[in-house]
């Protein structure tokens, strides 16, 4: 409504905008502005930049109010990357530069400045202060506090916390009060308070201008900065009181109206005294006009306005007006103000028409001397500019851009120059005559009329989104019915007011003349046209019928009326707006109400309206009974109609949290390239989304199985709704690229002859590999397990990623590429190793035997050490096992005998071949405890389930999670909260529908029978107390109990790798127990103390996520690859850093 914009049809530049083209211009439109509204203080912004002060001296003597010098840093967040990180400069620049120009010119004490552009703290506003600001902008921090979330989305109308949105179903998302902003500014008055205190100042305006102050911090005295321009009280400068008086603050106010005293305007005040009183409809003439009456009938519609609104019917106050007006006539004329010219008129003719009617023709003297204003211009350029309603008729050619952003107002006109029409988005236009080049450039909506006999219009360059064609006299257009009626109307009307010959001609061979008329009918807005009719709303095709006076005959009005009008404002009901009211929203959007699968996705998909209308639907699974007698995966099949549909749900975040790692807790660490391939996948076009999935993903048939998705606790969307399945699109792609067959090995075209050895095959080692093979090197992956894929192997049970049609099918793929495995004793690394009775059994090659044949090796053996329990009592008693020896038995078991369906167990373990290995434990018909939570206890509880235990327990130290996030664990770090997987489904369906986990719990003892066997576990309630604002464990007195226990599973984590291998290597073991190498994003990170030696994944981190070691390991890759490429070079890095570190410690000792 503010925007005069039709609903269903694109802006190319909106209405309210302005275009400046020089300084006169500025001078021009401050006026005007001021004549609209005298109370009101007119600013300028100005983009801080070198220069920008002399700029402001001219605004200033152009009588600006106000001047806002806005930094690089602000925006609305909206903008493209490059002109939020390269458009203008730092505030601080762009201030001191227009204090001390404003200073210099004795101008600063007009105007008052204030700056902009991410000030954020008290010490912000202090400098700006001190640099010469009296006023200070804040907009991001507030947004901040208010929820703003920076999602750089604020033009698409798809704010997910309610702020920069008016759709009623966001808006009630938002969440903000005023008291937030009330703190957050609180806060900041605080610490300038406290600044002030420090720095001796009483007040603000002590302060403002004292740039001797401020002080240029020692460490940049060095540097090639010079802060002296900047740091330059504007008072001590030598030509500072030269000009004027030197002031530092505003003292006084600009003198607009020094020159309208003798303004027109307040003869017509005089002139409507009966329509200000009554409402009495006027004429008044005998107005004679010079070049030098600009803005005429403005400050009139201000007056108007503030008594009557738009009440007043068209033509109430018809003043005739004879000469040559300045510019700016009936610039933002009101309904109900008519103003008709005998003579010419300058630019900016029916500036911002506001429902007022503006006419202009020739002098008749000179028409009777036979004057022929259709060949003659009348009035200057951008005539009708920003008009949003009202009427115009000129008699004459117009100059230049006329009718440009006209987006309500109906005009006749006898001829213009280039650029007519150009961005209009309502309203019509007549042109009788000629029109010069760019006609019509980017008009959006309303409909023009060319008097075109000889059919050049038709033949000219016309914009595609404009429909051209021939007005037919004979059938109605079927979009615009009423056409002639409305053309007949506006062509009699021009007559009626003006004279016109061109009209009479035209009018005289009417209905035949009409065929001579060439249409501009914008495409789109055709169609919002047919769109409302076909809604039964009200067509975007006005009528004239209220703008349009009536002609008559004009005499002076101000007779006695029996009944006066009310003198009390008459503002019309605005009609009711379409859509839900925000209070009327109901269940139509929420949550759990709203479809997960549509046919039509494509349309959904161009709506980005995805999120708001659907609900979030997971990957399907098998049945919970059925699965619980096999270890197949426990997907069902995918539905792909569904899986486009849930990626219509993404967003399009300008900003995207999901696919970047803003901390440790939040995000993909892989960079994937999430929100392409969603919009991808919803449009169907699943070979794309795979190779953008491919690009930062070496293994999404693993993470699309088995990690948590950091990237959907971090999806913008989860703050207001449950988040975008990100997992299992990604899984459905690579599934599907499996399918289809594009995921097929690619060996590299050529081999450079390096060598690299990897020790280790799990996620990290294999990410490296495949990385450095993918460069043409020779890789050999060590594992000593009897298969390859280390975690994604053996610690990761079969229901969850299937060994043989997941894991081995991608290292098989890896192989063909050209990577050499060696598992099982070939690949340990070491010696000898004492066999049974004495016996040596040679193993893998040494260490030192890698260096020698190798260019680089890299340590990718994860952190295998698992965290124990021996300090509790009863640790050594038969059934108390580690998890991961559990799984990994298991597992082992499984892929020996050949059967994951529901015969597994009559195949397990019958294919082991190897005596040294451990018979797998079996949890059938025993009670089962597993402590500790996690993935790895879920592993276990899913496991013995499966295998048949009667009772399985999960014991965990901690308080149970909430069900939603608490306000210590804001968004986007990953939700700590309530969650039931897979495992603990089916061991509830198994216990009457019951979750076996108990939280709060510790172990006290283990329990045995007498034999070395245990039979339970001693347990105690804890609660968990902040004592000296640390969370401490108490326990709770009375609550000790025996738990039955045939099997005690412990999944508490991973302490590290294992060491050997690092002594082996001559690595250093860091104070976490992990293989220490450099991290620091720099040239020789992953380099180990040996310097051919790197390190990666979870050996160097400690225990982490699959994408987390997938990541280590491709950057692991990139930085073998810049030392294979120049090790001197790498090393030199790698000596100036670590010199860089002893002066800063040494530094700080």
């Amino acid at each position: 409504e503010t925007r005069k914009a039709t609903p269903g049809v694109g802006l190319i530049s909106p209405p309210p905008h302005h275009d400046i083209y020089s300084i006169e211009d500025l001078a021009q439109l401050i006026f005007d502005l001021k004549n609209s509204n005298p109370e009101s203080a007119i600013s300028v912004k100005l983009v801080s930049e070198v220069g920008v002060g002399v700029v402001a001296a001219g605004v200033a003597k152009c009588k600006a109010d106000h001047i806002l010098i806005s930094g690089c840093d602000g925006g609305t967040g909206a903008s493209k990357w490059t002109g939020i990180k390269h458009a203008g400069a730092p505030w601080e620049v762009g201030l001191a530069e227009t204090h001390q120009t404003l200073v210099l010119n004795g101008l600063r004490g007009r105007v008052t400045l204030e700056t902009d552009g991410q000030l954020r703290t008290g010490r912000d506003v202090m400098i700006a202060a001190l640099l010469g600001a009296e006023r200070f902008g804040f907009a991001t921090a507030p947004l901040i506090a208010m929820g703003c979330i920076m999602m750089r989305k604020c033009h698409l109308n798809t704010c997910p916390v309610g702020i920069a949105t008016q759709d009623p179903v966001l808006r009630k998302k938002f969440e903000g009060m005023p008291e937030h902003i009330v703190n957050y500014l609180m806060l900041v008055a605080e610490e300038v308070r406290v600044l002030l205190a420090k720095m001796g100042f009483r007040t603000m305006d002590d302060a403002i201008g004292c740039t001797e102050a401020l002080r240029m911090d020692p460490s940049l005295r060095d540097s090639m900065l010079n802060f002296g321009p900047v740091l330059m009280p504007a008072h001590l400068l030598p030509d500072a009181g030269k000009i004027g008086r030197i002031e530092r603050r505003k003292l006084y106010g600009q003198d607009h109206f020094m020159i309208t005293q003798a303004m027109k305007d307040r003869n017509l005040l005089q002139a409507f005294k009966a329509t200000f009183r009554f409402g009495d409809a006027v004429y008044s003439d005998g107005h004679k006009l010079t070049n030098i009456d600009r803005t005429l009938g403005t400050l009139l519609s201000h007056e108007l306005y503030k008594r009557w609104g738009n009440s007043l019917p068209p033509g109430t106050c018809h003043a005739k007006l004879e000469g040559t007006s300045g510019q700016s006539f009936g610039a933002f004329a009101l309904r109900g103000v008519f103003l008709e010219l005998e003579g010419d008129s300058q630019d900016y003719f029916g500036k911002g028409l506001s429902g007022g009617t503006v006419v202009v023709y020739p002098p008749k003297q000179a028409i009777a001397a036979g004057f022929k204003a259709e060949e003659n211009i009348i009035i200057g350029n951008t005539a009708l500019y920003g008009a949003t309603s009202g009427v115009c008729f000129v008699r004459g050619i117009a100059a230049e851009r006329f009718a440009v952003r006209n987006s309500g107002a109906w005009a006749v006109v006898e001829g213009t120059g280039d650029h007519c029409c150009e961005y209009m988005t309502g309203g019509r236009v007549v042109v009788l005559g000629g029109v010069g080049d760019n006609l019509a450039a980017g008009m959006s909506g309303g409909v023009t009329w060319i008097w075109d006999v000889s059919g050049q219009v038709r033949r000219r360059a016309i914009p595609d989104a404009i429909d051209i064609g021939a007005v037919n006299a004979q059938a109605a257009h079927p979009t615009y019915p009423q056409e002639l009626q409305d053309l007949h109307l506006l062509l009699k009307s021009h007559f009626d007011f003006t004279g016109s010959a061109v009209a009479e001609d035209i009018l005289k061979r009417w209905p035949a003349s009409a065929a001579e008329f060439t249409r501009l009918f914008p495409a789109d807005f055709m169609k919002a046209i047919e769109r409302a009719k076909e809604a039964g709303r009200p067509s975007p095709l006005t009528g004239i019928d209220e703008l349009l006076p009536r002609p008559g005959k004009k005499e002076q009005k101000h007779a006695e009326h029996a009944q006066r009008p009310s003198r009390i404002r008459v503002v019309k009901p605005t009609a009711p707006t379409s859509g839900l009211d925000i209070e009327d929203i109901g269940t139509v959007f929420l949550k759990g109400n709203r479809p997960k699968r549509v046919e039509d996705v494509e349309q959904v998909a161009k709506s980005s309206r995805g999120f708001m209308i659907l609900d979030r639907a997971e990957l399907p699974k098998r049945d919970k009974a059925d699965r619980m007698g096999d270890f197949q995966e426990i997907l069902a099949a995918k539905d792909d109609l569904q899986i486009r549909t849930q990626a219509t749900r993404c967003m399009d975040c300008g900003t995207p949290f999901c696919h970047q790692s803003v901390t440790l807790k939040s995000g993909c660490p892989l960079g994937n390239l999430i929100p392409e391939w969603n919009m991808l996948v919803s449009k169907g076009n699943w070979k794309e989304a795979f190779h953008r999935l491919m690009k930062t993903n070496n293994f999404p048939e693993f993470t699309g199985r088995v990690c948590p998705a950091p990237c959907e606790g971090a999806c913008v969307l989860g703050i207001i709704d449950d988040p975008v399945g990100i997992k299992s699109v990604e899984l459905s792609i690579i599934d599907k690229a499996y399918e289809m067959g594009w995921m097929k090995p690619m060996p590299p075209f050529h081999r450079t002859g390096k060598r690299i050895a990897i020790v280790g095959s799990g996620p990290s080692g294999l990410a490296a590999a495949d990385q450095l093979n993918k460069k043409g090197h020779d890789v050999i992956v060590y594992e000593r397990a009897d298969r390859i894929g280390g975690l994604m192997m053996y610690g990761v049970p079969n229901m969850k990623a299937d060994k043989v049609d997941v894991v081995q099918r991608r290292v098989e793929i890896m192989r063909q590429e050209g990577v050499a495995f060696v598992c099982g004793r070939a690949g340990h690394i070491g010696s000898v190793q004492d066999g049974a009775g004495g016996d040596s059994i040679s193993l893998g090659p040494s260490a030192q035997e890698l260096l020698d044949k190798n260019d680089a090796v890299l340590l990718a053996t994860g952190a295998t050490m698992g965290r124990d329990m021996q300090h509790i009592p009863g640790r050594e008693l038969q059934g108390v096992h580690m998890a991961m020896d559990y799984l990994t038995m298991n597992t082992r078991a499984l892929l020996d005998g050949g059967h994951v369906g529901k015969n597994w167990r009559r195949w397990w373990g019958t294919g082991n071949l190897d005596p040294s290995q451990a018979t797998p434990i079996d949890a059938k018909d025993k009670c089962v405890v597993v402590i500790g939570g996690g993935d790895t206890g879920n592993d276990c509880i899913g496991t013995a389930v499966r295998q048949g235990a009667t009772q399985v327990i999960n014991l965990e130290l901690l308080p149970q999670p909430p069900e939603q996030r608490a306000r210590s664990n804001p968004w986007p770090h990953w939700p700590m909260v309530f969650r039931t997987d897979y495992g603990h489904e089916e061991a509830a369906l198994r216990n009457g529908g019951k979750d076996v986990r108990e939280f709060c719990v510790t172990t006290k003892e283990f329990v045995g029978d007498g034999s070395g066997r245990i039979v339970g576990i001693k347990v105690v309630t804890v609660r968990w107390d902040s004592i000296n604002d640390q969370m401490r464990m108490v326990e709770v007195p009375g609550s000790e109990r025996l738990i039955r226990a045939d099997l005690v599973f412990l999944a508490l984590g991973f302490t590290g790798p294992e060491h050997p291998l690092a002594e082996a290597f001559g690595v250093d073991i860091d104070r976490a127990g992990n293989y220490q190498a450099l991290y620091q994003h720099v040239a020789g990170d992953f380099r180990t103390a040996n310097p051919k030696v790197f390190a990666a994944g979870d050996c160097r981190r400690g225990q982490s996520l699959v994408v987390w070691a997938i990541r280590e390991g491709r950057d692991a890759a990139a930085a073998i690859e810049r030392y294979l490429q120049d090790p001197a070079a790498d090393q030199t890095a790698l000596d100036a850093l670590e010199e860089a570190n002893r002066t800063k410690i040494a530094a700080a000792l």
